[in-house]
């Protein structure tokens, strides 16, 4: 017949040798699992950061190109025509041959200036029409 003790024995000593191995298989596959998950963490914080830098470069090439944009617009003006002429009448009081140059002495604005606040001063405001303030300007029209 068959004997359960002999093969509960049986199995016991083999579980007893099995034991230990099957130990040094799981602390050995928890150590390699340790290892793959800090080599996998440690990867996903180096992407993290590399594509943290990518961002930075990019704004920063962004606002180099914005810079870059102002300039050539700036360097266009101030090639144009119509800045060389701007900067010929001021700085080398030039003008157009076609051009009358009108010249107001600060004087008479000074003066002009300081009648107008006197009789602000006295609450003497009267309000004088626009053609007739056009008129004292150039003409000294009453």
């Amino acid at each position: 017949m068959f004997d359960w003790n002999y093969v509960l024995r049986n199995y016991k000593n083999k579980m007893k040798k099995k034991f230990p191995m099957i130990a040094v298989y799981f602390v050995v596959g928890a150590v390699f699992a340790g290892l793959i998950s800090y080599s996998a963490v440690r990867e996903a914080y180096r992407n993290r950061k590399i594509e943290d830098d990518v961002e930075n470069l990019r704004k920063q090439a962004k606002a180099i190109q914005n810079e870059n944009d102002t300039l050539s617009k700036t360097i266009a003006y101030l090639g144009s025509q119509d800045n060389i002429e701007k900067t010929a009448k001021k700085n080398l009081n030039l003008q157009k041959s076609d051009e009358n140059v009108v010249v107001i002495k600060p004087g008479i604005v000074q003066a002009q200036l300081a009648e107008a606040q006197k009789e602000v001063e006295n609450g003497a405001v009267v309000e004088v029409p626009t053609y007739k303030k056009w008129l004292n300007l150039f003409f000294k029209y009453n």
